[in-house]
Order: structure tokens, then C-alpha cells, then sequence
């Protein structure tokens, strides 16, 4: 730890009314873990805000946690146009099927449910699976944008040049489009810049830890999508493109699902961004958000979230002490504590 760091931090609240063995207790004994990860954040899983963390408030690619976005989008979007996502069926386009990096194994012309897609996303973590929920999503948001100009008697938009295959990429755009939207002007994400809807480095997806912090936080108010990133497994059926049905059985990329209070989220890897991970710990005594970006290795992730947990534990625990005997509040004391050097 920063020595010039401590002493400031002493010094600031000696003055506030703390005493010094207390404090120094707390910054040097209770000193965090190494941790290889770029940038991290511990917050707080009912409020998002970040409790500890370093450098994270630093714009990194995010590789597929930007899938959380992806899914918070969709269920934002079933819920404003109607939509079950337990009984409507999407058709898997070319483009989803034939897209690179991690898959559910999609084929073209499966058709499977809204719910299914997002499992297939969130646990194998299927770029076809986003591309798909994209394209479906965006179709709809276009065809509602043309009805609002028909209504208007302004000239509709033409179909793009280049048919089908282009307006494909048109709906996914305006898929992207709302992921922003919500990002930026909802969510107030200002670190946060999505060019996909599954994290792939070919166009690179922004976000901070705090960032995505605050997203997770939302995205686990909503019980859909709590309820998949709990899963270790899911099986679900669906008909290819001659009708004839099929089975698709995916299993979570994260590894710390049911360790220790972890019920969620999403791991993410790609070689510009390196490892990344977010994790929701909630047990009796801790409801926390562990973001980390750009860890050495993939195992590192597994072992850093479980170090700052127990670390995060300890310190709080510290920090409740300090703040039964001064008159400052708990939440003045974080304050001064939050970030680590």
C-alpha cells in the first residue's frame, strides 16, 4: 500500500475524530490482496456503488460482459412491446449461425424461444445467441421507428442497398443503438460505449468497472435474468429448418457458481481485453458485486473474486467497529477508504 496514501488517510481522519491506532489498523493490517487484474471494484449489490476498488473508473474493452447489456436490453424491450419471452420463437439467421468466437452452437434456420436465446447467451456465452436476440430486437425497434414516420406522413425509409443481408445488419445496429441508449442517457454510464451486441475485439466495446458494476446491478433486479445467470446447466428444445426437433444443452463458463454465496453473472475473455469476470456474492453477511477487467490469467479470475471477498469481509467488519465509536457516519469512513493504492 501507498505509503504517502496512509499517512494522508490518518492524518485527514485523526482530524475527523478517528483514532490513530484504529485507522492505521485498518489501512495497514487489513491491506488488500495482490490482485493482476487491470482495473476491480467491490460494490455494493444493493445500490451498485463501488465500496473499494482501483482504477475503476478506467475505460477497457470488456469482451462478452457486454452480453449483460445484451440481455438487460432484451428483457427491457419484451417488456415494453409485450413480448413473452416463455412463448415467442426466433429464427436464427445466417449471420448469427456463421459468426466467430464463442457459440451455442446455433445453426441456421433453429428456431428457439426468447428464453432459450438467452441462455444460450449468458451461460456458453453465444455470440449466435446475441446476434440472433440483436437482429429480432432491432427488427423491431426499426419497424416501430417506420411507423412512427408513416404516422407523421414522412417518406418511409427504403430497404438499404445490399437486401436482406443488410437490413440484418441494420436491425442489429439499431439493437446497438438502444444498448447505448440505455447506457448513457438511463443508466448514466459515461464510461460505456457498445459497437456490438457480443463483445467481440473486431469493434471494440467500452466500459469501466464501476460501469459495469452499476449495470449488473440493475440487470439482478430483474428476476429473468437472475434466474439464468444462477444456472450451471440448461437443456432446452427447438426445431431446425425443416421443422424436425432438437435438444441444446449448455453449461455456465463460470466456474464459481454456487461456492460461497456466488449467484451470477458473466465471464468474459478476448485477447485485447484479456480475462474479465463479474460475480454477485450474497450471503448472510455480504451482498457485493466483484467486477474485475484484464486479469493475468484465466484461473487468476476465480481466485481473485474469492481473495477480495474475504478480504472486502474483513474490512468491513473494520470499518463497523471504527464507525460505533466516532460520531462520523459509516458511509463518511468508505468514503475515505474506497480506493486502494
Amino acid at each position: 500500500i501507498n505509503a504517502e496514501y496512509m499517512g494522508i488517510m490518518i492524518m485527514k481522519n485523526m482530524q475527523a475524530g478517528y483514532g490513530q491506532a484504529d485507522l492505521k489498523k485498518m489501512v495497514v493490517e487489513l491491506s488488500p490482496p495482490f490482485i493482476s487484474a487491470k482495473s476491480w471494484v467491490i460494490a455494493d449489490g444493493k445500490t451498485g456503488n463501488a465500496l473499494f476498488a482501483k482504477g475503476e473508473l478506467e475505460k477497457r474493452e470488456i469482451a462478452s460482459l457486454t452480453k449483460i447489456m445484451t440481455a438487460y436490453t432484451v428483457l427491457q424491450l419484451a417488456n415494453s412491446y409485450d413480448i413473452n419471452i416463455y412463448r415467442t420463437f426466433v429464427t436464427v439467421s445466417h449471420q448469427a449461425a456463421t459468426i466467430e468466437g464463442t457459440s451455442a452452437m446455433l445453426k441456421e434456420g433453429d428456431m428457439l424461444l426468447i428464453i432459450d436465446l438467452l441462455y444460450g447467451m449468458l451461460l456458453p456465452s453465444g455470440n449466435d445467441a446475441a446476434v440472433a436476440l440483436a437482429e429480432y430486437f432491432g427488427e423491431l425497434l426499426k419497424n416501430n421507428k417506420l411507423s412512427l414516420i408513416t404516422a407523421t406522413n414522412t417518406s418511409c425509409t427504403q430497404v438499404p442497398e445490399g437486401g436482406t443481408e443488410q437490413l440484418i445488419k441494420t436491425n442489429e445496429k439499431e439493437f446497438v443503438d438502444e444498448m447505448n441508449r440505455i447506457a448513457q442517457d438511463e443508466m448514466k454510464l459515461k464510461k460505456t460505449f457498445y459497437m456490438n451486441p457480443h463483445g467481440m475485439t473486431l469493434n471494440c466495446n467500452i466500459s469501466s468497472a464501476a460501469d459495469i458494476a452499476k449495470l449488473t446491478r440493475k440487470a439482478m433486479l430483474i428476476p429473468a435474468f437472475c434466474e439464468i445467470v444462477k444456472q450451471k446447466i440448461y437443456l432446452c428444445k427447438a426445431r431446425d429448418i425443416c421443422g424436425v426437433e432438437k435438444e441444446y444443452s449448455w453449461e455456465n463458463t463460470n466456474k464459481l457458481l454456487g461456492k460461497e454465496g456466488c449467484n451470477g453473472v458473466k465471464t468474459g475473455m478476448t485477447e485485447t481485453a484479456g480475462p474479465c469476470l463479474v460475480t454477485s456474492i450474497q450471503t448472510k453477511d455480504l451482498y457485493c458485486i466483484i467486477v474485475l477487467l484484464n486479469s493475468k490469467t484465466m484461473d487468476f479470475r476465480w481466485q481473485e473474486v474469492q481473495k477480495l471477498k474475504t478480504w472486502a469481509k474483513e474490512r468491513l467488519k473494520q470499518i463497523d467497529k471504527i464507525s460505533k465509536k466516532n460520531v462520523r457516519s459509516k458511509r463518511k469512513i468508505l468514503r475515505a477508504f474506497k480506493h486502494v493504492q
